[in-house]
C-alpha cells in the first residue's frame, strides 16, 4: 500500500515542476517584453504586459524621480517621458521566479544613460501577477545592480 502514495506524490511533484516551469518561461517573456521596449526607446511596446484593470506601483530614483502607483495608460506616458530623458542601452534578466500560481519577480541589470545625462548600471526589479491567462506588470522598481 506504501507504493501507492510515493507515486502519487512524484507524480504531483513532477506536474507542480512542469506548471512552475511554464509559469517561469511566462513571466520571463513579459520581463523579457519590458526590457526589449527599454532598449528600443519604445513605451508604447509596454502596453501587451500592462492590465487591463488596477495598478502599476513604480518607483524610480535614477530615471524619475517617480513614486506612485499608475494605470496602464499613465504608465505608458511616464516611460515615454523617462525615455524621453534618458536610455536603456542594454537590459538584461539575472532571474525569474514564480510561487507557481498566481505572481511572479525578475530581477534585470541595466546600463542606462539617466535624466542627467550620467552613464551607469541599475538593478531592476518587476514583479507581475497573471490576469486570465497572460503575464501583467504590477510594479517596476530601480534598485541597486
Amino acid at each position: 500500500m506504501r507504493a501507492a502514495p510515493s507515486c502519487f506524490a512524484l507524480a504531483f511533484t513532477l506536474t507542480a515542476g512542469f506548471i512552475s516551469h511554464a509559469d517561469d518561461d511566462g513571466a520571463r517573456a513579459a520581463a523579457a517584453a519590458f526590457g526589449r521596449a527599454m532598449v528600443a526607446n519604445s513605451a508604447g511596446a509596454l502596453s501587451p504586459i500592462l492590465p487591463e484593470r488596477g495598478r502599476v506601483h513604480v518607483t524610480l530614483v535614477r530615471l524619475g524621480p517617480e513614486d506612485g502607483r499608475f494605470g496602464a495608460g499613465q504608465v505608458v506616458a511616464l516611460f515615454r517621458d523617462v525615455l524621453a530623458k534618458g536610455k536603456f542601452a542594454s537590459f538584461e534578466i539575472a532571474r525569474c521566479e514564480t510561487d507557481g500560481s498566481r505572481s511572479a519577480l525578475a530581477h534585470a541589470t541595466a546600463l542606462i544613460t539617466d535624466r542627467d545625462g550620467r552613464s551607469g548600471r541599475i538593478g531592476v526589479h518587476l514583479a507581475f501577477e497573471l490576469e486570465g491567462e497572460r503575464w501583467v506588470l504590477r510594479e517596476v522598481k530601480e534598485t541597486l545592480p
